[in-house]
């Protein structure tokens, strides 16, 4: 083992704090229900607090790097803090608080929500793993865990339509971590090492088949999670069966660290330079171009609102790979924003209807006439997060929109340009109907025209409304004030800068 300082500890303490408190959550059925969530709570806290610092030092330069083991020479488990994981990393914690929050009402089965708040720290201390990774072998190490954990998660709730999604999610998880496994393997071959490190440790490598055959790999294997087209197939199932507090984990961050771990490999591995020479970048355009038509198309005549939500998560997290493929710094900081805003007007719309189902029962937008009027803040807050989303301002969705959009402009990349202006169109489409409908005067049949036939509030209800406020909160707060120091904008152009050179801002 390695002797670390002080400031290196913070980044190991942002894995061991929910992962050992996961452990011990799994035994809180045996303590009193509020002891328990005030342990689970603590942890969560703990783990942001701790993020946040890390991303205070990231802001200011300080270098934090721990090499934890060895696994066999010469592959090191190594955590580093730039102002990309950092960004990643708070977003996650910030998120899994939130969802843990929405949990404590969402889920009122006290012996089994310690099971699902267990695994939530847990999966919450692997992603930080990821966010945090010094090279591939770590990021690959805690990518796999993560993705393992979240099984039982999207299974919660035990039906058949749970386990079926959940079947599917292995299937495509484990032939993504193969993949990437193999990937890693080659850029061991390669260069002798899977160090990240801007500009690429790859980058004075000839191009060879090889070189572009392990890039495809590496891109495959992430995509899965990032839910690329056409290898998204698990992601419309998994998001309506899991109970959506983890609905809204899996869309606001853990499709998220698919992207992440394809900005990594991408940047840190091949490098500008090298891809460049590859010529896959038109490839990539491509791709996460139907990525962003295509699944915003088929969120449109979705009536199951989960449903429509997780398609519009493939759209959306395409932005981020369409925004790299231009390899341009205002891009990039658009991207890396966007990652941070949709995690929360997301994941708050995933909480809203969450509140809806607990409440009525209703997981179709068809049946949902007059519920806006029936819980009125909630129905608030889900225009303003739906409106967010199709990049109306002041809200944090234009900010990173905007940008990815001004980046497009310098880099004359018009027709991703193009992509985005139709692809926020397209969020228009599906979501104004879910607005509209919420807020028309009930017919009969509907729950909210037969107010006997809706559940008396749960006694959770307020706990869930606490988390879709917050979410509310912070995607306005991020959108006005999204200039300020130490906001997501302001590390998101520090990483650009660092991996991409100084932007025309500068």
């Amino acid at each position: 083992m390695v002797t670390l300082p002080a400031s290196s500890l913070l980044p190991l303490l942002a894995i061991l704090v929910p992962a050992v408190g996961g452990l011990i959550v799994f035994t809180a059925k045996r303590w009193h229900r509020g002891a328990g969530i005030f342990g689970v709570g603590a942890c969560a806290v703990a783990t942001l607090a701790i993020t946040l610092l890390m991303a205070h030092g990231a802001s200011v330069a300080t270098p934090m790097e721990a090499k934890l083991f060895q696994l066999v020479p010469p592959l090191w488990v190594a955590l580093r803090v730039d102002a990309m994981g950092a960004l990643f990393a708070v977003t996650i914690a910030a998120m899994f608080v939130l969802a843990l929050v929405h949990a404590v009402g969402y889920l009122p089965d006290d012996r089994r929500q310690w099971c699902f708040h267990g695994y939530a720290l847990a999966s919450l201390g692997a992603m930080m793993g990821v966010a945090l990774a010094a090279n591939m072998i770590t990021l690959l190490l805690f990518y796999e865990l993560f993705s393992l954990l979240a099984y039982p998660l999207i299974v919660h709730e035990r039906t058949p339509s749970a386990f079926r999604a959940g079947v599917k999610y292995l299937v495509y998880i484990f032939s993504g971590g193969a993949l990437i496994f193999c990937g890693v393997v080659l850029v061991q071959g390669i260069a002798a090492s899977t160090e990240f490190l801007p500009g690429g440790i790859l980058q004075h490598v000839e191009p060879r088949g090889v070189t572009v055959a392990t890039w495809w790999l590496l891109l495959a294997g992430f995509g899965v999670k990032a839910a690329l087209m056409p290898l998204h197939g698990w992601v419309p199932d998994a998001h309506p069966a899991a109970p959506a507090p983890f609905s809204a984990l899996l869309s606001g961050v853990m499709v998220a660290a698919g992207i992440f771990g394809i900005l990594r490999f991408s940047l840190e591995i091949f490098g500008p330079t090298l891809l460049v020479q590859l010529g896959v970048l038109p490839w990539l355009a491509g791709i996460a171009s139907v990525a962003v038509l295509a699944g915003a198309v088929l969120a449109v005549p979705e009536d199951d609102l989960k449903r429509r939500l997780a398609w519009s998560t493939i759209s959306q997290m395409a932005y981020v790979t369409l925004a790299l493929s231009l390899l341009h710094p205002t891009a990039f900081a658009g991207a890396l924003v966007h990652i941070t805003h949709h995690a929360f007007f997301k994941g708050g719309l995933f909480f809203c209807a969450g509140m809806m189902i607990a409440l009525t029962g209703v997981r179709r937008i068809s049946q949902m006439r007059g519920l806006g009027w029936r819980m009125p803040w909630m129905g608030a807050t889900l225009t303003l997060l739906a409106l967010a989303m199709t990049g109306m301002p002041p809200l944090s969705g234009f900010v990173g929109k905007w940008t990815i959009a001004t980046g497009m402009v310098q880099a004359s990349g018009f027709a991703h340009l193009a992509v985005l202006v139709i692809g926020s169109l397209l969020a228009a489409l599906y979501l104004w109907p879910v607005i509209y409908r919420i807020w028309q005067q009930p017919e009969p049949g509907d729950p909210a025209h037969e107010p006997d036939k809706i559940e008396a509030l749960p006694s959770g209800f307020y706990w869930m409304l606490i988390a879709v406020l917050t979410c509310g909160l912070i995607t306005l707060v991020l959108g006005v004030a999204a200039g300020l120091p130490g906001f997501p904008l302001d590390l998101a152009q520090r990483a650009a800068e660092s991996l991409l050179g100084p932007p025309a801002w500068k």
